[in-house]
């Protein structure tokens, strides 16, 4: 045990005089629960947006998730506003990315109800997470056969260009002969 006088006693190992009124007792507390607060104040480390003391023993990964959850719809949104407004992307594929939010759209209260009913997260009840996981897959699905239509439908353009190309080339050597 190291002693009061010992040069390795860590702030922690300090005892504070021992009050003898209610208010010394008050006062007492208080001053211990305000170098708590510092201690613990002084280990948080930003990043972003979010408060992290990466010593903490008991990080919640689920309340940092829920907020990069949250925090991550703006961009996707962004996202949906300009390749909309752009009218580049295949109507299949479109529907695809839109229908992304029907998938978040319905994880939201299937977790909220795996919680209550199961007490458990969503991806432990597995009948909910597998139809929550069914509509990403529908979603996939869709962002895939869309873009594969746009594919066919520009080697058909090209295909019809060159051959276009081709016979009027033809044309061509034929009128001027």
């Amino acid at each position: 045990m190291l002693s009061l006088h010992s040069p390795w006693r860590t702030a922690s190992l300090t005892r504070l005089p021992q009050p003898k009124t209610r208010n010394q007792k008050r006062d007492a507390f208080s001053t211990i629960q305000r170098r708590r607060v510092r201690s613990f104040n002084v280990n948080k480390i930003r990043c972003g947006l979010l408060p992290v003391d990466p010593w903490a023993p008991t990080i919640d990964s689920q309340s940092i998730a829920s907020q990069l959850f949250a925090v991550s719809l703006f961009p996707y949104l962004g996202f949906l506003y300009f390749i909309t407004k752009s009218k580049t992307a295949p109507k299949l594929t479109l529907f695809g990315f839109y229908f992304l939010l029907a998938f978040v759209g319905a994880t939201i209260p299937a977790g909220i109800y795996a919680k209550i009913h199961y007490g458990t997260s969503l991806s432990n009840v597995d009948w909910l997470h597998g139809g929550a996981e069914s509509l990403l897959t529908l979603t996939n699905l869709f962002i895939v056969l869309g873009l594969r239509e746009a594919l066919r439908k520009l080697k058909d353009d090209s295909k019809k260009a060159t051959s276009d190309q081709i016979t009027s080339d033809g044309k061509e050597k034929s009128m001027s002969s």
